[in-house]
């Protein structure tokens, strides 16, 4: 058997060899297309992940500083809880950076700052003047950081601008002096506003919806202020006991009587609740519930747990229970007064001093036990205030302007938050 032969001139197939390297370099071009778009994919997604984690980190920033300026808690240089009573709360730090108890002024330029390590946050809270420490990073991942920084709002002294800036590691430009500069950042501005602690500021030395009897003691009530006119008692019944020039002191050339407003109609209407919501521009169980407020409880004799309250750092406190001061202790100062709404009847036995407003919210003001007692600020009722004593609720209006203005919660303002 014989097979024919074929000569190399009489052989085909150059077509599907010409067709199989055509194909051949339309998949090669289709791989290399297709790997081009997976490696830009790759790059807009790790684009993505830095900012990502910059933004994520700037409002972590605006969180951490809001819940500061809403905690009256002493801190450190790291922002920690301190127990040194001349460390003063992240708010006083920031808004007051002169310490005398007004926020007036411009706000600290220093830049509190926090930087996280792959486990836990460490912070810094420097002083007017001082740079934030931060530590290293020895994290493989990074260390997400934030800076903050505090501005007032041209206009309203009420307004703060806070600004974070966020940064994927704890470089430039969330760490001055760091070597370097974070491969993603992203800055966040939110406007907040201070609710004042005291929305209304009392216009005389005593204020009760009840009446005031002054007994047979020399009680004296001062107002001095201008401003108010003079009022040292305003009651919504009668103004009885030992009342005279040497009692109550008011404005040279002021007649006793014209600085007494007795049976006052609008104060006595009120109910309780009304009453309450007047002078502090809420309700009371939001007062008593609200992060800047600290709350505590009196047994009986109550001066060491307010002491204690007040040097942790506390301006505004809800005592729960009938409060009983007999000591001849200090609570408060001209530059940081404090709002103590006392839960039920107030006794001052002592001569002790208190600087802000004391509102007692039962039915009796009472200083039966005797002692000097002095308020200076203001003292409101929403029932009846007596003594037997010789106490001295001193209007004072630097005290109040302070309560007024530095007091109360922070809340961010609906449309004031930006990442541009």
């Amino acid at each position: 058997m014989s097979f024919p032969i074929h000569r190399p001139g009489q052989q085909r197939g150059a077509a599907t060899l010409v067709s199989a390297v055509i194909l051949l370099v339309l998949m090669t071009l289709v791989t290399f297309f297709a790997n081009r778009n997976i490696v830009f994919e790759r790059k807009t997604a790790a684009n993505q992940y830095r900012s990502t984690k910059a933004l994520e980190a700037a409002e972590a920033g605006i969180e951490w500083a809001l819940a500061n300026l809403n905690s009256s808690r002493r801190i450190t240089a790291a922002c920690a809880t301190s127990t040194v009573a001349t460390d003063r709360s992240f708010r006083d730090r920031y808004l007051d950076p002169d310490d005398n108890g007004l926020f007036a002024e411009p706000f600290s330029t220093a830049n509190p700052t926090c930087t996280f390590n792959g486990a836990t946050w460490s912070c810094s809270c420097p002083a007017e003047g001082f740079a934030p420490v931060v530590a290293a990073c020895a994290s493989p991942a990074g260390c997400p950081t934030f800076r903050t920084r505090l501005a007032k709002v041209a206009g309203d002294d009420t307004l703060i601008q806070l600004t974070s800036t966020g940064c994927t590691d704890a470089q430039l430009p969330c760490v001055a002096g760091a070597g370097g500069t974070a491969d993603g950042t992203a800055t966040v501005t939110q406007i907040v506003k201070i609710a004042s602690g005291l929305a209304t500021i009392p216009a005389a030395a005593i204020t009760a919806k009840g009446y005031v009897d002054f007994g047979a003691n020399a009680i004296t009530a001062t107002n001095t202020d201008p401003g108010t006119n003079g009022i040292t008692i305003n009651a919504g019944g009668d103004i009885t006991g030992f009342i005279n020039a040497s009692t109550i002191k008011t404005m040279p050339g002021t007649p006793v009587q014209g600085s007494l407003v007795g049976n006052d109609a609008s104060l006595a209407s009120l109910s309780d609740d009304r009453m309450f919501q007047s002078f502090f521009g809420t309700t009371k169980e939001a007062f008593r519930d609200a992060p800047t407020t600290t709350q505590v409880s009196c047994a009986g004799v109550c001066g060491n747990t307010l002491l204690n309250a007040i040097e942790a750092g506390a301006r505004t406190i809800w005592v729960e229970g009938d409060m009983v001061l007999n000591s001849n202790d200090v609570f408060g100062s001209p530059t940081d007064p404090v709002i103590v709404v006392v839960n039920g009847n107030i006794e001052v036995r002592g001569d002790s001093i208190f600087y802000g407003v004391l509102y007692c919210q039962n039915s009796a003001w009472d200083n039966t036990g005797g002692g000097n007692a002095l308020v200076v600020g203001a003292a409101i009722s929403e029932g009846n205030f007596t003594a037997t004593g010789t106490p001295d609720p001193t209007y004072d209006p630097d005290v109040l302007r302070r309560l007024n203005q530095t007091t109360g919660v922070v809340a961010k303002v609906p449309g004031g938050w930006r990442d541009f």
